[in-house]
């Protein structure tokens, strides 16, 4: 059975509720989310299907700091976990604006998708998320600050497991390299049986000649399934990847694709969202996924400024990834964290300034 066949066996003495996050009404014995805590959203037995889970955009108060500094501490300082069947390793391990899809630091404008949706100061998930024997969803306070917070998740129960369903997964990571000619880069990789179900980029750059993404949305997006040594999807360039075309050039936020940030001006920044639903990719060993920048216009004078670039220590761009899927067991290695002041810069590997010509 497919997790979207749950639909056909639901009824409502099934429905389940949590609140979480907020003491100050009818439920004072709720745990706030202070500096360095981390609060449980809601603890769930089995067999059942998280279907619904609301979570207030966190702010602070602190004047010695821009606004955007402020959202972003709190767009990356926060960390949503889900544990399933007591498993030590969480299943979903991702900061919680890049889990809504509200990327670079939470400056996406508002939206809507199929599984995610940034509101008006609250963020909303659909994603059906089944177990077999239990659930847990966290949400940790990395920050020094106390933080108010209201959560409610909702759920429904099913009759009984069904082996055929898979569990959600969701990882995150932020990474920088130097793009060059040669570069070919590993982004994601998963084993055993499932389908992705989609992916958020945070794309950033302050290297000059990248202005607007030149060559950065060149890349072609290699996925291997099963341990193909050639790609079994090969998306000849990023954007198209996402479902756009020549380049990112404007905001656009649909059901199943969205460009919900740009700044086309160093520092260039973009926050793309990709959902799949009947067109999922499925896997019954691995899915690997990367992309490869060396087949691109390899007699053009770009080479050459992208060496020079190269040379001086240039042409940095960094990434922050969250790939959703599901899988037949409960359990993927998300690599550690990077700490909290690597995760909220706006630059994560400046690049050196770029000489005029004449060296001045």
């Amino acid at each position: 059975m497919h997790w979207s066949d749950i639909a056909t066996i639901r009824d409502g003495h099934r429905f389940g509720f949590h609140n979480a996050g907020w003491g100050y009404d009818a439920y004072p014995e709720l745990e706030p989310l202070s500096a360095g805590r981390t609060i449980t959203l809601a603890e769930i037995e089995g067999p059942a299907v998280i279907t619904r889970f609301h979570i207030t955009q966190h702010a602070l108060r602190n004047k010695t700091m821009t606004e955007q500094q402020r959202k972003a501490l709190c767009a990356r300082g926060l960390i949503l976990e889900v544990h399933y069947n007591g498993v030590d390793t969480p299943a979903v391990r991702v900061p919680l604006a890049d889990f809504f899809a509200d990327g670079c630091g939470g400056k996406a404008q508002h939206f809507s998708s199929l599984y995610v949706e940034k509101a008006p100061e609250s963020y909303n998930a659909f994603v059906p998320m089944p177990f077999e024997k239990s659930a847990r969803v966290t949400l940790r306070n990395e920050t020094a600050r106390d933080l108010a917070s209201y959560a409610f998740v909702e759920h429904e129960r099913l009759p009984e497991w069904d082996p055929g369903l898979g569990y959600f997964h969701a990882t995150w990571k932020r990474f920088a390299f130097p793009l060059h000619k040669d570069t070919d880069q590993h982004f994601f990789h998963v084993d055993g049986r499932g389908h992705l179900l989609g992916r958020h980029w945070s794309l950033c750059t302050d290297e000059p000649i990248f202005h607007g993404f030149t060559f950065v949305m060149e890349g072609n997006n290699e996925v291997r399934i099963d341990g193909a040594e050639d790609p079994t999807a090969d998306y000849l360039g990023s954007e198209d990847s996402f479902g756009f075309s020549w380049g990112w050039q404007q905001p656009f936020v649909g059901l199943r694709n969205g460009i919900n940030f740009v700044q086309q001006e160093p520092p260039s920044q973009l926050s793309v969202y990709r959902f799949r639903e009947a067109d999922v990719l499925r896997f019954n060993e691995s899915l690997d996924w990367r992309v490869d920048w060396t087949h691109e216009f390899r007699d053009n004078p770009w080479h050459a400024i992208l060496a020079a670039r190269h040379d001086a220590n240039g042409g940095w761009v960094d990434y922050a990834t969250t790939y959703y899927w599901y899988q037949g067991h409960v359990g993927y290695a998300h690599g550690p964290l990077l700490p909290l002041e690597d995760r909220v810069k706006p630059v994560l590997s400046p690049n050196p300034a770029q000489k005029r010509p004449g060296g001045h």
